[in-house]
């Protein structure tokens, strides 16, 4: 699999709404692989995690990631929640889908916003 990477400005407008939300983070919304893993999380997290080459800068890279299963990531819940939350990866505590919001001008959403129109609409009523 070859995933485009690129940098993101980040525009925090204010609290996630995670509380409401239904895990969309954490199901297929337009990218391969639930989690970019880091450091000693290759480590932690192999016999969950495979290999993927991403595309950055014009350079194919080989990355660990750990793939979704059957669309969801494979340690999220049936009710949705985190059974790893404790030991989630940097991955997952660094994102939040408010930097999506006019990412690219009042309006002009990130395409995690744009696959999930429903989070949009949670941060339009913020």
């Amino acid at each position: 699999m070859i995933i485009q990477m690129r940098t993101v400005r980040i525009a925090i407008v204010g609290n996630s709404p995670c509380g409401s939300c239904v895990a969309a983070c954490c199901k297929q919304n337009g990218h391969d692989y639930a989690v970019l893993l880091r450091g000693d999380e290759v480590r932690k997290f192999a016999a969950w995690s495979i290999n993927a080459q991403l595309k950055q800068d014009d350079q194919l890279i080989t990355e660990r990631v750990l793939p979704y299963a059957e669309g969801r990531c494979q340690f999220l819940g049936t009710d949705d929640g985190c059974t790893i939350y404790e030991d989630r990866p940097q991955s997952c505590r660094e994102f939040e889908c408010v930097t999506a919001y006019n990412n690219d001008g009042v309006g002009r959403h990130g395409r995690f916003l744009q696959l999930n129109p429903h989070v949009l609409k949670l941060l339009d009523e913020m």
